[in-house]
């Protein structure tokens, strides 16, 4: 089924999908097909952005609310969508600065605020998000992953501490790959199983390399080992996998 069309996989995710296109979805979403899966991941993602930009009619719209939204991840990511869309519409209306969206009270969850800014903003340092007073903004941390299995040539993991309070996890995952119109990635446990996934993501330059940065809520991330799958997006091709990258929350 390499040539699902996303229309397809929007029925599947709506639950209208006729029942051989439900299996034959369901065989390969339980096979070893990461680049079906990815394509998958991004057909949810398209249809949390439709709901949350209000394009999908009556009908998508009730079977989003019964069907599609059943899982505790796809309601985060779509509050995550809304959050974008309300730091976006703000700024564009020139309403607020983006200190003053942070600082102003919510009822979204905080690392969903401080994951959004940041991808909006991008250039944010880390350290932006204590400039306000204890107890008054997310705490977030960055972590920089090289790819490659280092313990296969002898070195360490990379570790990652989160400190006290931290909502956001900011990834940031450099490749020598080709540049591409956007990225994906993907996080997974230590027994494979997918945890958390951002897609549309961009790559900005940075010493002869691309750099993507996966945002992550603390929450998810529990002492153990994990590994991100990074893979490039281009229109109207599959995901082209490219990196991966191992790291191991360390909790005190």
């Amino acid at each position: 089924m390499n040539d699902t069309k996303p229309d397809i996989l929007r029925c599947y995710l709506l639950g209208t999908a006729d029942d051989g296109a439900r299996d034959e979805i369901e065989r390969r979403l339980f096979s070893d097909d990461q680049v079906f899966w990815e394509r998958m991941a991004i057909a949810e993602d398209d249809l949390i952005d439709d709901y949350a930009a209000g394009t999908l009619d009556a009908g998508e719209s009730a079977l989003v609310e019964t069907r599609f939204l059943t899982t505790a991840e796809r309601r985060a990511k779509l509050e995550f969508a809304r959050a974008l869309r309300a730091y976006a519409a703000q700024r564009s209306e020139g309403r607020v600065s983006a200190r003053e969206w942070l600082r102003a009270p919510s009822s979204l969850p905080r690392w969903v605020l401080a994951a959004a800014a940041t991808i909006v903003l991008l250039l944010v340092p880390a350290l932006v998000w204590q400039f306000a007073p204890a107890g008054r903004m997310p705490a977030a941390i960055t972590v920089s992953l090289a790819p490659g299995l280092l313990r296969d040539a002898g070195g360490e993991m990379a570790r990652v501490r989160p400190t006290p309070g931290c909502q956001v996890v900011h990834l940031d995952l450099t490749t020598a790959a080709e540049p591409y119109p956007a990225y994906a990635a993907t996080l997974y446990d230590v027994n494979g199983a997918a945890i958390w996934s951002q897609h549309k993501l961009t790559g900005k330059p940075r010493d002869g390399a691309m750099a993507v940065t996966l945002s992550v809520p603390c929450e998810l991330l529990p002492e153990g080992d994990y590994w991100v799958r990074l893979s490039g997006l281009r229109p109207g091709q599959d995901p082209a996998p490219l990196d991966r990258y191992d790291f191991r929350v360390l909790r005190d």
